[in-house]
């Protein structure tokens, strides 16, 4: 028989310490939102720069790139830009196997994403085994704060089963119930073995299902809404070879977060540093493309996004692709297909593809960021047969 999980009392976890003060940069520095214009990066490039007049073509590619502003960018203009408070959930595995130098290590790593966090951050700490417990509640790490959580991780013992369920639950449970809220949340999920209760489910009914470990992440971690964001995101790490590689990935997807495969245990914490220097660099959010069509022929087939939606209009005349939170600097790539009809004599020597804007909630500010790339045109010449295709979009396709 399935092992049905213990059943846990619920708790109330809205006693999560008040934020800092809402910063902004100082007055007479002139506006945030159109610093961040000038320092968000949004340019197109098509495939070829020419199509011949009389020639349509129904898989045309355009190549969309957007560029994040950097930390030294947002502060040049801004004066003294502060950098985005983060809410940050640990879910530690404090199973049996993590027993010894696992757990040694383990707290090392958590000493220094203390470490790091500054006093406007928020750290939760939970660790599960058969059951789940939060350890701390949501806390600043100010001084008091950093040393009270240290303490906590150091009095964690390994013992007992695997529920990384119920670790997930407890989390959501935090990050639901909390009275205040920093602009950035995220969950980082930490464990070195297989989930017992999936893997008792999946020998029970034969069959090992990618949505089964679908059923590990509370409904609450789910895109909201329409506009396809995640509540927070999980970023999880498998330590060691016997970790259930799968599940570790199939739960970051589905949150848009990110999977760490960490084979040394030894470099937990460097895995940590990356992990933790991205979330402490969140520079935009709610960020989302939109692609609409000039030319009246031109429509827009399909969207090559990856794990990030994107929808098309029914009549191929726009599409939107929401790419949620940047860090600093990071650049995102995405391939638009097009159909492109033959020029007529009246469209003159260009066809003016598309017309794409990037906006974006800017994470330290609140305020909202709009930028246009120019219209993406293509030379309609009579012939061209000459016409060098662009490697970066080469290398998209690829």
């Amino acid at each position: 028989r399935v092992r049905s999980r213990q059943a846990q009392p619920q708790c109330s976890f809205d006693d999560d310490e008040q934020v800092g003060p809402a910063s902004g940069p100082p007055a007479g520095n002139g506006s945030p939102a159109a610093a961040s214009n000038e320092a968000v990066v949004i340019k197109t490039r098509s495939e070829y720069p020419v199509i011949a007049m009389d020639l349509p073509s129904d898989n045309f590619a355009v190549l969309v790139h957007v560029q994040a502003p950097g930390m030294t960018d947002i502060t040049a203009a801004g004066g003294d830009a502060p950098r985005t408070p983060v809410d940050l959930v640990t879910v530690l595995d404090v199973s049996h196997s993590m027993s010894g130098q696992k757990l040694t290590l383990l707290k090392q790593a958590m000493r220094f994403v203390i470490a790091n966090l500054g006093p406007d951050d928020r750290l939760s700490v939970v660790s599960f085994n058969t059951k789940a417990r939060r350890v701390t509640r949501l806390t600043r790490m100010s001084e008091a704060g950093k040393a009270l959580s240290v303490s906590a991780v150091e009095s964690l013992t390994a013992d007992g089963c695997t529920d990384i369920a119920e670790g997930l639950r407890m989390a959501a449970m935090v990050l639901d119930q909390r009275r205040h809220r920093n602009a950035v949340s995220s969950v980082v999920l930490l464990s070195d073995g297989q989930d017992n209760y999936i893997m008792m489910r999946h020998q029970e009914y034969s069959g090992v299902q990618a949505n089964d470990y679908e059923d590990l992440v509370p409904p609450t971690f789910a895109r909201t809404g329409a506009d396809g964001e995640w509540s927070a995101s999980i970023h999880t790490f498998g330590f060691g070879n016997d970790h259930d590689a799968t599940a570790m990935h199939v739960i970051a997807e589905a949150t848009g977060g990110t999977f760490s495969f960490v084979e040394n245990e030894a470099v937990i914490q460097d895995a940590f540093a990356q992990c933790i220097g991205g979330l402490l660099s969140v520079v935009v959010q709610e960020a989302r493309i939109a692609v609409a069509c000039v030319h009246p022929g031109v429509r827009v087939m399909s969207v090559k996004s990856g794990s990030y939606e994107s929808r098309i209009d029914e009549d191929g005349r726009a599409a939107t692709v929401w790419v949620g939170e940047l860090y600093a600097d990071e650049e995102r790539r995405f391939l638009l297909i097009l159909t492109v009809p033959r020029a007529e004599a009246t469209d003159g020597d260009t066809t003016a593809l598309l017309n794409v804007s990037f906006s974006c909630r800017d994470a330290a500010t609140g305020m909202d960021v709009n930028v246009s790339a120019k219209d993406t045109l293509v030379a309609r010449p009579e012939h061209a047969a000459d016409a060098k295709r662009s490697v970066e979009v080469e290398r998209e396709r690829v």
